[in-house]
């Protein structure tokens, strides 16, 4: 089939945006050094002795967005923001029943905000000197408030009953990581937001030493640029078929380590995952599994797609793996990677701020995400990440075809609060 190059259709096309979410494996074994990494890659870097001088006022290095002249970001904010801040907050159940949860928006009950089971935990994004009001599952008997603080992370919502609950796995659990939270916040000067106890990543992390580092790698998993001889792609010599492509990862924000890849996938290419997905979409819900509920904050439309949906989709996802230094053969949904996320937003839809990283009660975490543009809206729709440069924020607008990577963990295994992003609302037209 034929498709039409995205530059062609009207500016009011519709703009896809598909996710790959990919987990750590909870292992003890070692960091990964990311130097030891570049067997398949070449990176363009300046030296640490160059670096060096920074410090003395002639740094060759970009410092701000400003210095990258690249015209797909901006910064939110002329200056950084001193109000209210986006936080992590994790909860602990240490009763022996369910609780409901809720925002307290000064409506008599709230806003639902999902449930904690008896003796588990749970995570959300909020905001400082925001509240949540807990109530006993099924009823209106309220447990108690807690008002999110500056610099802590932790809740604890204690027992009514302590001989009840103290020597259950989870109550001793929890008690280790309240002191190792605390431990860690004074050692780090940042609270621990990633899974207790669980160690440092396995997985390789491109180096983000500096603004504008520009890491290249060679994909054998080129381009499909037209309709194949035969759809396997198992044809020789076929003119519609690249045999490699050579890609560019450059660095556009240091904290968050974040990183801009143009042209990563072909017209024809972006079209074919539209296809597979239009059937697929239903309403997007926050949270996992049986926490999964529907949010305002929330209001798009998503699809899941897996990579062996299609021979070409299978060729994608190869590709993938040479950006992100990560075996192809682990890039699967039963491995270390989620199933393709498509996402479609009608005019005014977005996903507000929030974190791919949580804490489910596994170690395994969302270790980096790996966003692709199908079709940009004719007006808003881009990515933001609002504490990126000190606060004043990062928005990012990509063509078609280029996509965006970030690391949702730090090296030393915890999760980077300053990865928050949000999917920006749509303006005029619509993105799928």
């Amino acid at each position: 089939m034929t498709r039409s190059k995205p530059s062609q259709l009207p500016s009011n096309r519709r703009r896809t945006e598909a996710h790959t979410h990919f987990s750590s494996i909870f292992l003890l074994a070692f960091l990964f050094n990311p130097q030891v990494a570049l067997t398949k890659a070449e990176t363009v870097t300046e030296t640490a002795a160059e670096a060096g001088n920074c410090a003395e006022g002639s740094c060759p290095f970009a410092q701000g967005l400003e210095d990258l002249n690249i015209s797909a970001l901006s910064y939110i904010l002329k200056t950084p923001l001193k109000d209210t801040r986006p936080m992590g907050a994790k909860f602990r159940n240490l009763m022996d029943t369910d609780l409901e949860m809720y925002w307290d928006d000064g409506s008599e009950q709230g806003v639902y905000n999902g449930f904690i089971g008896a003796l588990s935990g749970s995570a959300t994004l909020s905001y400082e000197g925001h509240s949540f009001i807990f109530y006993i599952k099924g009823t209106k008997e309220r447990v108690t408030k807690i008002t999110m603080q500056t610099g802590k992370a932790i809740y604890v919502i204690p027992p009514r009953d302590l001989e009840k609950v103290e020597n259950t796995e989870f109550y001793q659990k929890t008690m280790a990581e309240l002191e190792f939270f605390d431990q860690y916040q004074k050692e780090n000067g940042k609270a621990w937001l990633s899974y207790f106890p669980r160690g440092k990543p396995i997985l390789p992390m491109w180096p983000s030493d500096h603004l504008g580092q520009v890491i290249s790698v060679k994909s054998e998993s080129g381009k499909v640029v037209c309709d194949p001889s035969q759809p396997d792609l198992k044809g020789q010599n076929d003119p519609c078929v690249r045999s490699e492509a050579d890609i560019d990862l450059r660095v556009i924000a240091t904290e968050p380590r974040v990183f801009l890849i143009e042209n990563l996938l072909s017209s024809y290419e972006l079209e074919h995952i539209l296809d597979l997905a239009k059937e697929r979409v239903h309403r997007s819900s926050v949270g996992n599994g049986a926490s999964a509920y529907k949010s305002n904050t929330r209001t798009s439309r998503t699809g899941w797609l897996k990579r062996t949906d299609s021979a070409l989709l299978n060729r994608v996802f190869s590709r993938f793996s040479t950006v992100l230094n990560i075996s192809d053969d682990k890039l699967a949904h039963n491995r270390v990677a989620e199933n393709l996320q498509v996402v479609h937003y009608d005019v005014g839809q977005q996903y507000t701020p929030h974190h791919d990283f949580g804490d489910s009660g596994r170690p395994n975490q969302r270790f980096l995400t790996l966003f692709i543009y199908i079709h940009t809206a004719e007006e808003g729709g881009g990515t933001s990440f609002p504490k990126a440069y000190g606060g004043r924020g990062m928005q990012v607008h990509p063509k078609a075809g280029d996509a965006l990577l970030w690391y949702n963990m730090l090296p030393d295994g915890n999760s980077d609060e300053m990865s928050l992003h949000a999917g920006m609302p749509v303006i005029k037209g619509e993105k799928w």
